[in-house]
């Protein structure tokens, strides 16, 4: 019998340290779109209260306002990002989309809040 400590065979497989920052990012992701649809509904409560609207919905005046197109794309950015953030394994991939998803989602508040503006 020998005394000499007997050496493991190295796994196949590596063993990677758990992806802390990218599960609390795909959560903050998840908090942000959220929060985005009672944000929404308050900004839109908010512009709804302006003389602006009021003018714009009684008499057609003062109606300026966003192309319903940016709107639109500021959604759709947002989306993609969400989408990125919860399904890429890249931790700058993953990083970048989170930003740019709460970016995307500030964007389209800004836009309503100064719509009939």
């Amino acid at each position: 019998m020998s005394h000499q400590p007997r050496t493991r065979a190295a796994s196949p497989v590596p063993i990677t340290p758990p992806d802390v920052e990218g599960a609390r990012l795909r959560k903050r992701s998840m908090i942000g779109a959220g929060l985005f649809l009672p944000a929404s509904l308050l900004a839109g409560i908010l512009v709804l209260t302006r003389e602006n609207t009021a003018r714009c919905l009684a008499y057609g005046r003062a109606c300026d306002g966003t192309p319903g197109s940016f709107y639109l794309a500021s959604l759709v950015i947002g989306l993609a990002a969400l989408v990125t953030v919860q399904s890429t394994s890249r931790a700058d991939v993953r990083r970048a989309a989170f930003w740019t998803q709460l970016g995307a989602e500030g964007v389209f508040l800004l836009f309503l809040l100064t719509a009939f503006s």
